[in-house]
């Protein structure tokens, strides 16, 4: 049975849990305490090995410096879509039937706003758009493609009729075959293509509130093309009677053809249509585009031949790469305040391993440690890359966190060698070292890695792919921290054993006079600000700040703040909501998002009713009709869809079946001719020959693109396959998104047509929206079970475990109450670093936990041990990851801003968690003490002791961890 209390100061604690941890304990002192007897013997050997795996493993990365680069994916539907998403599996299945060609549309918008604040629906403002729209249908060209260096096209000239989108077949270049969709000038074209405004103000409303257009047989009221002004012109204002009296925006679409494969047979087409955006956005303006642009062309290059300005009318374009390019730019952008960064954390590692004495000072050992780190950078993007994975946006803040994790362990392990008895030889200081901190660092490292490789398994791409390029850094980092930076730890400690300064081992040692100065020189120059001997923030925590933690009426202020704060966390955490931007405020582009937002946001989006192939379904059958009909009618009666907006072929080919065959030509369920039109049903026979006829048809077609003939030459064959068309509700909230998705998926599949479903494009990116909360959900859950199993195993102590996963869960609360407080949201980034949240918490709480659990004494005795023992650590490991993030605060990139915020608040109340609230509730609910030296068998060098808190005269004299009491 488990002991349920046991006094610290009895001569024998039994049972189980503590006989189990002391073996536990005892087991890793003896493997690390080894381990370490062997860095001490044969520190070149293991430093040249451990080097020579990361160098190799690190490869593929140095081959990339000065080739093609590590292989780079921004492709948001590859990287932010779920793997399994139904919605991908429909979008396969739509564009086989619809899109045989695996082409797609690279969609391009300019957005134009009055520049007085006014109405957009004038002739000189409508003419001043028009007059951009023809400066780049007709003049604009790109001649290069800039990415690391400019380099011809193909063809050497691309205008917009080599990368227009065209209709399905059109091969040809003609300016007039582009599609023009997704602009307001269809509505003043005549009857012979030619766009119509010299117009009067009063004629503009008037068409536009009509949507008859110049030619009113081009959209005829009541028939079958409409012109849906919501489109293309937004802020639409009505006066008291419900007559169209403003517009504030006008969107023009310049939609260019696309690929779904930058395989090289397509490689030319997507760089022409790349470079012709880049151009498009340099037409508007410098500021448009990346710096360098991407592209060289009429608008930007040698010879600019294409200039755009108006004083009528401010444009925000919005293009095909508009957000890839956003991401990449800007991270690109930030590599300086990267580099100010890793300069900072190693500028602070410096300072904190420096000491004025130049026999026990470090900072070369410093230098080693920051080496470490970057090679577990090198493995992770070199050896990850080398599996298969592709670098993302989101592993851009890779670097960060494996240098903040490789710092933490540095100084942990530095602090433990310092604890030893300097007058103890090297290997036994070395094996006390790694038997005292080797642990510790296990602990956190294993269980950061254990979480990652379970988010690994993640559906969202980006976020499985960031994981397994963790998982793996973190490894190589913890691997080389106990090798490489450990064999430089040995050859230090052999250093200090014989006298040497820091900056220069090879000289001789140093006059036994020299008790200060740098490097031996300017010899006692230091002595008169010489810090303490335990160094100046330890002994400001076992001097003060752990006393003051033993006190009652401060453990009780500690614990209430503590459930104050994680209440307000978790009301604020429970309005957090499912939102996906990965563009900063201040980012150029949100600028194009704000108008998108204001004057088109919550636009009706279309959705297709999609049907299986005559193999499946004889659409010709009496019964196939009646559930064509039924799919129509739960189309229609779905709440999220626009009654008015169905568009189904088979009830317009039964009307005009009734005008042009006659009623008595038809049947009825009942059987003989209908008595109306909504109970007539086709001839089964004549079914394909009449919907053939219907479809090319100037009546139907229309519907010709919603009808797929297996052979169009043979109609009798049937149908690949059919679609009902639809338009979903105006929606703004990720909530509703879910619900019109699944609620219209419902819809369908209660109609017994095995095979049909329900697709919209923008179903990929509700997908998102549905799946991210399950994601964080399941990855946070499986982080916290994994960590909670790793730390039980290590520390071999129930109740601290369970002390330690307390703290780490109210960390990640707070994080989430500051998300809400911050105004950040649930997206993949946000999931990113709250799974790095589980890991950085346990590792400022596991330290002080592992050394709770190991100390002698009492309660408070072993809670001011831990403290001031480990405090310094996790402190110096804390503060020095904050400080590199802290640059990144002025960061454009969205990943990098949330990043820094994430980050900021994993650090502090990580360290809070861990340094404020865990140790007074090791003093209030901790575990008993575990055998007493009499008791049990301890290591060879023992375990470490308490250090009580003795005064400044007897400091030098306290007994070191790891180390057995020396006599006196």
């Amino acid at each position: 049975t488990f002991p349920v209390s046991c006094s610290s100061r009895m001569p024998r604690c039994t049972g189980l849990q503590v006989r189990a941890s002391q073996a536990v304990h005892r087991r890793f002192y003896s493997v690390f305490a080894a381990w370490g007897r062997l860095l001490s013997r044969r520190p070149w050997l293991i430093i040249l090995v451990s080097l020579c795996a990361a160098v190799l493993a690190s490869t593929k990365l140095l081959l990339s410096f000065g080739g093609d680069g590590l292989p780079y994916q921004s492709n948001g539907d590859k990287l932010w879509v779920p793997e399994d998403a139904e919605a991908s599996k429909d979008q396969e299945s739509f564009d086989a039937a619809f899109n045989p060609t695996g082409a797609f549309t690279r969609q391009n918008f300019v957005y134009f706003l009055a520049t007085s604040g006014g109405t957009v629906l004038t002739a000189p403002i409508l003419q001043e758009v028009y007059r951009f729209r023809e400066l780049a249908r007709r003049n604009l060209t790109a001649t290069d493609i800039c990415d690391g260096g400019c380099s011809p096209l193909t063809p050497s000239a691309v205008g917009y009729s080599e990368v227009c989108d065209r209709a399905a077949g059109d091969a040809s270049s003609e300016l007039s075959q582009c599609l023009t969709y997704g602009s307001a000038f269809p509505l003043f074209e005549d009857g012979s293509g030619n766009v119509v405004l010299d117009l009067t103000d009063a004629e503009i409303l008037e068409m536009v509130e009509s949507g008859t257009g110049v030619a009113g047989s081009l959209y005829p009221p009541g028939g079958n093309v409409t012109f849906d002004v919501r489109r293309v012109f937004g802020g639409l204002e009505y006066d008291g009677a419900g007559k169209l009296v403003s517009a504030k925006a006008v969107k023009l679409g310049l939609p260019l053809e696309g690929y779904k494969s930058s395989v090289d047979a397509v490689k030319d087409q997507l760089e022409a249509a790349t470079a012709w955006e880049d151009q498009l956005n340099l037409l508007v303006g410098e500021e448009w585009t990346s710096d360098p642009p991407l592209s060289r062309g009429s608008a930007y290059g040698d010879a600019i031949a294409v200039e755009w300005e108006s004083p009528l009318v401010d444009a925000y374009p919005n293009t095909a790469g508009a957000i890839e390019r956003e991401l990449s730019g800007n991270i690109s952008g930030d590599v300086i305040k990267i580099n100010i960064g890793f300069i900072l954390i190693g500028a602070y590692a410096l300072a904190v391993f420096f000491k004025f004495d130049p026999r026990r000072s470090r900072s070369a050992l410093a230098i080693a440690g920051l080496v470490s780190c970057a090679l577990s950078v090198g493995v992770a993007y070199g050896f990850t890359t080398l599996i298969g994975y592709e670098v993302n946006p989101v592993v851009t803040v890779l670097p960060f966190i494996l240098l903040g994790i490789g710092v933490d362990d540095m100084f942990v392990l530095e602090q433990a060698l310092s604890a030893t008895d300097k007058t103890a030889p090297p290997a036994e200081r070395m094996a006390a070292c790694m038997g005292s901190a080797g642990v510790s660092i296990t602990v956190t490292s294993l269980t950061d890695l254990v979480a990652f490789a379970l988010g690994s398994t993640s559906s969202l791409p980006a976020l499985a792919a960031f994981c397994c390029f963790a998982t793996i850094g973190i490894t190589a980092d913890y691997l080389l921290q106990i090798s490489f930076f450990a064999g430089w730890m040995a050859l230090d400690a052999h250093r200090e054993a014989a006298g040497k300064p820091d900056c220069c081992p090879c000289c001789g040692p140093l006059d036994p006079s020299v008790e200060s100065g740098c490097c031996g020189c300017f010899a006692n120059s230091c002595a008169a600000v010489k810090a303490p001997e335990e160094g100046l923030l330890r002994s400001v925590l076992r001097r003060h700040y752990a006393p003051a933690l033993a006190r009652k009426p401060v453990q009780v202020a500690v614990v209430v703040c503590m459930a104050v704060w994680a209440a307000v966390c978790g009301w604020q955490a429970s309005k957090l909501s499912v939102d996906f931007e990965y563009v900063g405020d201040d980012a150029v582009l949100q600028r194009t998002f704000d108008v998108e937002d204001e004057y088109f946001g919550g636009l009706p989006l279309d959705v297709n009713l999609v049907t299986p192939s005559s193999a499946a379904f004889d659409y010709s059958a009496v019964s196939s009709q009646l559930l064509l009909e039924q799919l129509a009618v739960a189309a229609e009666t779905d709440p999220w869809v626009d009654r008015s907006s169905l568009v189904s072929f088979q009830r317009a080919l039964l009307a005009w079946a009734w005008a042009a065959k006659g009623s008595a030509s038809l049947e009825s369920a009942a059987g003989g001719p209908p008595s109306s039109l909504a109970d007539a049903l086709l001839p089964p026979a004549d079914y394909y020959s009449w919907l053939n006829e219907f479809v090319t048809a100037s009546e139907g077609g229309v519907f010709a693109r919603d009808v797929l003939w297996v052979d169009a030459a043979a109609p009798g064959q049937g149908l690949s396959a059919a679609r009902l068309r639809a338009t979903q509700l105006p929606l703004t909230e990720a909530a509703d998104e879910i619900d019109a998705m699944d609620s219209l998926r419902a819809s369908v599949a209660s109609v017994p047509i095995e095979g049909a479903y329900a697709y919209g494009f923008q179903y990929l990116y509700y997908e998102q929206y549905k799946v991210i909360q399950r994601e964080m959900l399941t990855n946070l859950g499986l982080a916290i079970a994994a960590v909670f199993v790793i730390v039980l195993l290590i520390l071999a102590e129930l109740r601290t475990t369970l002390l330690v996963m307390l703290c780490v869960l109210l960390t990640d609360v707070s994080i989430l109450g500051v998300m809400q407080m911050w105004g950040l949201t649930i997206d993949s980034v946000s999931v990113v670093n709250l799974v790095l949240a589980i890991g950085l918490a346990v590792d400022y709480s596991a330290h002080v936990a592992h050394a709770f659990v190991i100390a002698k004494g009492t309660h408070t005795e072993r809670m001011q041990s831990a403290v001031s023992e480990m405090g310094t650590a996790v402190i110096h490991g804390a503060f020095s990851t904050f400080l590199a993030v802290l640059v990144l605060s002025a960061s454009q990139s969205y990943i990098f801003r949330v990043f820094f915020k994430q980050f900021f608040s994993i650090s502090v109340f990580g360290v809070a968690h861990g340094l404020l609230l865990l140790p007074v509730l090791l003093v209030l609910v901790g575990p008993p003490e575990m055998p007493s030296d009499g008791d049990a068998e301890e290591p060879k060098g023992g375990y470490p002791p308490a250090v009580p808190d003795v005064p400044e005269t007897q400091a030098s004299a306290r007994v070191a961890p790891g180390l057995p009491a020396q006599k006196a």
